[in-house]
C-alpha cells in the first residue's frame, strides 16, 4: 500500500505541470524538487542517476488502477504522464487542503523548470542536493552539464 501522501504529490506535480509530463526523469526530478522544497509528502532515496522515488512510481501505478492516471510508453520510446479527468477532479479538490502559498510555491518551481533540457534539469538537482548524487553512474556526465550551464 502506497502512503496517501505520496499518491497526492503524484496528481499534484501533473495537476501543476497542466495534466501531462514526459519522461520517468523529469517527473522524478520534478516530484523531488516539489517534494524537498515545499511539501515533504514522499520519501526520495540516492540512486543511480540521482534521487528516486520506488514509492512514487507505485503511487503511479496505484492511480493508474484508479483510473485517475495514464502511464505508457510511447513508440518512440518516451514515457508519458497523464491526468484522466478522474485525478483532474481530484487534484482541483486538493488545491484547497494545500494552502495558497504552499500551492503557488510548487507551481513556480513546476513552471520554471517543466520545460528544462533534461540534462539542465538532472545538473540543477545534483547541483542544489548533491547529497543524493552520492551513488550516481553519471556524476562525471553531470558535472560537465553543471559547468556547461553555469549552475
Amino acid at each position: 500500500m502506497v502512503l496517501e501522501g505520496t499518491k497526492k504529490l503524484v496528481i499534484l506535480v501533473l495537476g501543476l505541470a497542466g495534466g501531462y509530463l514526459t519522461t520517468d526523469t523529469r517527473f522524478q526530478k520534478l516530484a523531488f524538487l516539489v517534494n524537498q522544497e515545499v511539501f515533504n509528502l514522499a520519501k526520495f532515496e540516492p540512486n543511480d542517476y540521482g534521487p528516486y522515488s520506488k514509492e512514487l512510481m507505485r503511487a503511479v501505478d496505484e492511480l493508474e488502477k484508479e483510473g485517475k492516471l495514464v502511464y505508457k510508453w510511447d513508440s518512440d520510446g518516451v514515457s508519458r504522464y497523464y491526468l484522466t479527468e478522474k485525478g483532474k477532479e481530484e487534484f482541483q479538490q486538493m488545491l484547497n487542503q494545500f494552502g495558497k502559498e504552499k500551492v503557488d510555491k510548487a507551481k513556480e518551481i513546476i513552471q520554471e523548470h517543466k520545460d528544462d533540457p533534461l540534462s539542465y534539469l538532472i545538473a540543477y538537482v545534483y547541483k542544489k542536493y548533491p547529497e543524493y548524487a552520492k551513488n550516481s553512474k553519471i556524476k562525471d556526465k553531470v558535472e560537465e552539464w553543471i559547468r556547461y550551464y553555469h549552475l
